[in-house]
């Protein structure tokens, strides 16, 4: 066995976080502990003058060496939460969710994945995907190329009913709401920005024959979209007022710009002003049966009242 074979498997013993003996490694290889101390600095050497991201320490209580890393890296504590989010999303088929928590704990030692591993066992192997069943990760990116190069592009729609439809869109922001990913864009035809759900999206093409310009001002801002937007359903812009017998914190949690304007302890309510888009306030206000009643705007009071009655009228 040559020294530069010698000094590889040394080099990937202490990258997987074994701590390395000079006389247990002179016995493996047959030759001297100078020689493994020589190999051990060449070691040393290669990670500084390739500037890697670890510094070879010597352990003087367990009388070995080890790798250490020297930039800051996510913690074990941190993973495990990124990890419970992503499963609880459930938007990666099977294969692209075991292949993304895997990645993310290649990031942590071998000790720390190995604790983490049996915490999320049991959810890992129940895991259900969505029913779409179509990969994300590669489309995800290649969206966010587009968003980035400000790049207009021609997709093919499956739309809800399974009707096939072309559209020329300048794609402007990812959000993930509710289970799936959209993609907001602007559609010049209809002069608006609209929702596209990205596993419904079958072929991209860059369109450079009618390209789509915004200038800043008309650009969506994702990070105001998210204070504003509820289920991803457009609509338009209102300031609603409603009373609210519920939790009020979950209440302020759905909606970011919520405020609480007046409280009533004899009635155990609160009265709660919010800006966000109306179709997406309904949605949620009514699943809220009993515990809310909207009090303003008025046409988005007659709206609630219609939809209430005709929900009645089902029964």
């Amino acid at each position: 066995m040559n020294a530069a074979y010698r000094q590889l498997t040394i080099f990937q013993l202490l990258l997987t976080n074994h701590l390395v003996k000079k006389a247990t490694l002179a016995d493996r290889f047959n030759v001297s502990p100078r020689m493994i101390q020589r190999d051990i600095s060449q070691i040393r050497q290669f990670i500084t003058d390739q500037h890697l991201f670890y510094q070879l320490a010597y352990n003087r209580q367990s009388g070995g060496y080890q790798l250490e890393t020297t930039q800051a890296t996510v913690s074990k504590q941190a993973l495990l939460l990124l990890i419970k989010i992503v499963l609880a999303s459930r938007a990666l088929t099977t294969d692209e969710m075991n292949k993304t928590i895997d990645g993310l704990l290649q990031l942590i030692p071998i000790t720390d994945q190995n604790e983490i591993r049996p915490i999320i066992k049991n959810e890992r192997f129940y895991y259900q995907p969505v029913h779409h069943g179509q990969p994300l990760l590669d489309i995800v990116w290649q969206l966010s190329g587009y968003i980035s190069q400000r790049q207009t592009i021609t997709i093919t729609y499956q739309r809800q009913h399974r009707e096939i439809v072309t559209r020329t869109i300048l794609p402007e922001a990812i959000i993930f709401s509710e289970y799936y990913f959209y993609v907001v864009a602007y559609n010049a035809k209809y002069k608006s920005n609209l929702f596209y759900r990205v596993d419904r999206i079958r072929h991209i093409q860059v369109n450079n024959q009618q390209p789509i310009t915004r200038t800043h001002a008309e650009r969506v801002e994702d990070g105001e979209l998210r204070r504003l937007v509820h289920y991803m359903q457009p609509g338009k812009r209102i300031t609603v007022r409603f009373k609210f017998w519920g939790i009020v914190e979950a209440a302020l949690d759905r909606f970011p710009t919520a405020e609480v304007m007046d409280r009533y302890p004899d009635e155990g309510a609160v009265l709660i002003e919010a800006t966000a888009f109306d179709r997406g306030a309904k949605m949620w206000l009514l699943s809220q049966g009993s515990l809310v009643q909207v009090q303003a705007p008025s046409d988005f009071v007659a709206d609630i009242r219609a939809e209430l009655q005709r929900t009645l009228d089902r029964y």
